[in-house]
């Protein structure tokens, strides 16, 4: 029997509010509602989804460029959800998102 592998990059119920404003009001985009996703080493993911449904906010949390409303971001194990900017820059040394060229 194999032990269970340490995910390398996991979310937990990660969700990413922002405010806008839209005129005088003051609006929240729900950019991202409770992502759960677990990588284990080796593995290859590709989001795919509509315009606007998230997929880049999705990696964006993933590597703390933008911080979570709610939810939890681990790397290697380690919860990164609440590293500062100087811990943030080192760990994203180890990780890298590419953007798909829509011209391809």
């Amino acid at each position: 029997m194999n032990a269970p592998v340490t995910p390398l990059v996991e979310s937990r119920d990660v969700s990413v509010h922002f405010s806008r404003w839209v005129g005088s009001r003051r609006r929240t985009v729900y950019a991202l509602d409770d992502f759960s996703i677990a990588v284990a080493p080796g593995e290859t993911v590709g989001l795919v989804g509509e315009s606007g449904c998230g997929k880049s906010t999705a990696g964006r949390a993933l590597l703390g460029a933008v911080k979570p409303t709610k939810g939890q971001v681990f790397f290697e194990g380690k919860d990164v959800t609440d590293l500062n900017r100087r811990n943030w820059r080192a760990m994203r040394k180890q990780v890298q998102m590419i953007f798909q060229d829509p011209y391809s």
